[in-house]
């Protein structure tokens, strides 16, 4: 979905628009090792936002710009209420602008699925039943057997608001000691992992509580076999695929002692076989947890496989609830004299599904 929002800015700030969405796609394109920057350098396209930043700033706030060799005329000017309302309204729309992408980068897309709604409304999901009808032995003269109805169910979602307060950094932006694309694109990342860290934790919660036939207590070739297929059968044969993180891929080996693996095999290439049975393989990208006491501590478990069905309907949902939207306090109002700035963004995130996943909760 686009806000309309960022469709107004796209046609009324295209330079600046286009050159914050070159930078966005280039910048997630280094982050997964591909080539990046080709065109133009990281430098000169983090110089062109600022300058283009500056301009709509004066633009939509009808501020002219002061010559920005002289810093204590920009230091005023960044200060003007007016100038500053409307220097967080563009940053908030080219957060809202790049955050879809920034999102949709990872391992997200395997089991989470994503409905917008305006600031203030809910989010429903009609989850449909999964299940056929029984079909039962019938004698030529029986007219009817028993009757069958199958209902979906509805789940309402509200929005959470969530807040990032920073120090503005308007004056360095304007003259040129920091860079918008950076600042936006820390702002969307951390946005991004905090929403990524709740679609995590439900889908973990979720799957780790399974019973029965889909929570496997040791990893065997057999048992991953058993669960891919009973995976992709409950959920009306929508294949099931093997995730987890590249250390837990290792595990996912044939037993067969016979098998022998060549330098350019495909596991000592990527680290994990990329099918299994005919079932795909595929990596969930670690994270690093910054929240945990632990140093340097990550958020995934490495000691877990997950099945699930991409094609059927997603585990987790999120729900995003209208734009970001961003206030500051006034000049000096702190004893330091910084001027804080308070990013808000309302999502919120549940295991709504009617599909059927399955967890190996030890690989040993």
């Amino acid at each position: 979905m686009e806000f309309a929002n960022v469709k107004a800015f796209a046609e009324m700030s295209k330079d600046l628009s286009e050159a914050m969405s070159a930078y966005a796609h280039n910048y997630n394109l280094q982050r997964k090792g591909l080539k990046a920057f080709a065109d133009h350098s990281e430098e000169e396209q983090k110089k062109l936002i600022n300058k283009a930043f500056a301009i709509e700033v004066a633009k939509q706030s009808g501020m002219e710009l002061p010559d920005l060799n002289n810093k204590t005329e920009v230091r005023r000017y960044a200060m003007n209420p007016m100038v500053r309302f409307f220097a967080n309204q563009i940053q908030d729309v080219m957060i809202d602008m790049i955050l879809p992408e920034t999102l949709m980068t990872g391992s997200l897309k395997y089991f989470a699925d994503m409905k917008f709604a305006d600031l203030g409304d809910t989010i429903k999901f009609d989850i449909k039943s999964n299940s056929l009808f029984t079909v039962s032995k019938a004698g030529n003269r029986q007219r009817t057997t028993n009757q069958q109805k199958t209902f979906r169910t509805t789940v309402t979602m509200a929005g959470v608001n969530h807040e990032i307060t920073v120090g503005t950094t308007l004056f360095e932006i304007l003259t040129g000691q920091a860079y918008l694309a950076e600042e936006v694109m820390k702002v969307a990342r951390s946005i991004e992992t905090a929403m990524l860290f709740d679609a995590y934790d439900a889908f973990t919660t979720e799957m780790n509580g399974l019973t029965g036939n889909l929570a496997v207590a040791n990893y065997s070739e057999e048992s991953l076999i058993t669960l891919l297929e009973i995976v992709t059968a409950y959920n009306q044969g929508r294949k099931a695929v093997v995730i987890g993180t590249p250390l837990a891929l290792k595990a996912v080996l044939p037993t067969n002692t016979n098998y022998r693996y060549l330098l350019d095999d495909e596991y000592v290439k990527l680290g994990h076989l990329q099918t299994f049975n005919g079932y795909d393989v595929l990596p969930m990208e670690q994270v690093a947890n910054p929240y945990d006491s632990t140093a340097y501590s990550l958020k995934l478990d490495d000691t877990k496989l997950y099945v699930v069905s991409p094609a059927s309907d997603k585990i987790v949902k999120i729900g995003v609830f209208g734009g970001t939207f961003s206030h500051q306090d006034n000049s000096y109002d702190n004893a330091n004299k910084t001027i804080e700035n308070t990013t808000e963004k309302s999502w919120e995130t549940a295991v709504v599904t009617n599909s059927v996943g399955g967890v190996i909760k030890r690989l040993s």
